[in-house]
């Protein structure tokens, strides 16, 4: 049974290792090539682990196990520090909030792998009223639970906002035909605040977007704004935007922090009489959302599907593996576990 699991496994990170290969291969930004460098050893280090315990060698396991940690604290720890450096430089020292939990998490990760061995010695000797895994579990769940909670409020209000504001602007069609740096601080390059063009009678407007771009669209593509016809300088655009994109990435972490509520829940027991995987079906629908969701906000860019492809190249196979991965896991708590569960009653009844 062991085997069949480290098989599984292996197969699956062979997987993976071979879409993140040709992503390094068909990139060319460098940044981008030494984050998914990054990605590819944690596979490799995953994939020597499995074959270590297929063919019963722990200690040498337990070494990519150790090697694995470790290269992933060093990238969480490299992202935190260059996503922190940028919300500074920038003065969004609000933003800054949105990293405590990470930072939470990877504190607690370098305790526990580290720093595991001396503590377990101290609570033996000396008994604790607190459990420090569970407080810090819970403070970790609860931080990534507000944080969602915040962006979907901040997000959702705004966009009251602007709709209630814009309600009597008139729809027209605007079309893109330059760019700028979205900030200062994007040094290399790549993330864009586009520029587009439209008409209101004889006079012609610019709008951007208020968020920043990690493509270029084609010139001339069109996007749908609403404009003011008092004063038609004023313009938003309709689709995606700033405020969108923060109850996307609200949403998000209130449906990652759920997954580890849905997992407290499953330890204790409370899913026990239930006969579909609540924890596995509520997963893939979050793969299913994200995928979804990112989808979504290119859609919200451009006129078509078609237009998306083009406009994210290979990088449209991510959402797609979400969605397809979301799906399958889905239909399999749905329909094929619990056939498993049926069939295992009925063996242990003959």
């Amino acid at each position: 049974m062991k085997n069949t699991v480290f098989i599984n496994s292996i197969i699956k990170a062979i997987f993976i290792l071979m879409l993140l290969i040709f992503f390094f291969i068909k990139n060319e930004e460098l940044y981008l090539r030494l984050l998914i460098l990054a990605f590819i050893l944690l596979i490799i280090c995953n994939i020597a682990k499995n074959i270590c315990n297929l063919l019963n060698k722990p200690k040498i396991a337990n070494f990519f196990h150790k090697l694995f940690i470790i290269t992933f604290i060093i990238l969480v720890i490299s992202f935190l520090i260059v996503w922190s450096y940028i919300e500074i430089i920038n003065k969004r020292y609000f933003d800054l909030i949105f990293t405590i939990p990470f930072w939470i998490f990877i504190v607690y990760i370098i305790r526990k792998y580290f720093f595991g061995i001396k503590n377990s010695l101290k609570q033996s000797n000396k008994k604790s009223r607190f459990n420090f895994k569970m407080i810090v579990s819970s403070f970790l769940v609860v931080s990534v639970l507000l944080v969602g909670i915040v962006c979907l409020f901040l997000g959702i209000k705004d966009t009251y906002y602007i709709n209630k504001k814009t309600k009597n602007y008139l729809t027209t069609t605007a079309y893109y035909n330059n760019y700028e740096i979205y900030d200062f601080s994007d040094r290399d390059g790549t993330t864009y605040r586009l520029i587009y063009t439209y008409k209101v009678g004889n006079s012609e407007y610019t709008i951007k977007t208020d968020y920043g771009s990690g493509s270029i669209p084609d010139i001339n593509s069109k996007r749908q704004i609403k404009y003011n016809p008092n004063n038609p300088s004023e313009a938003v655009f309709l689709g995606t935007n700033k405020n969108k994109m923060l109850i996307y990435f609200g949403a998000f972490f209130l449906l990652g922090g759920m997954v580890f509520v849905l997992g407290f829940l499953y330890i204790w027991g409370i899913f026990d009489k239930v006969r579909i995987n609540i924890l596995g079906l509520y997963i893939g629908i979050v793969f299913l959302i994200v995928g979804g969701g990112i989808i979504s906000l290119q859609l919200g860019e451009v006129s078509s599907l078609i237009s998306v492809i083009k406009q994210m190249k290979f990088w449209f196979l991510i959402p797609v593996i979400f969605i397809i991965i979301g799906t399958f896991q889905i239909i399999k708590c749905l329909f094929f576990e619990r056939l498993e569960i049926s069939s295992s009653k009925k063996r242990k009844n003959i």
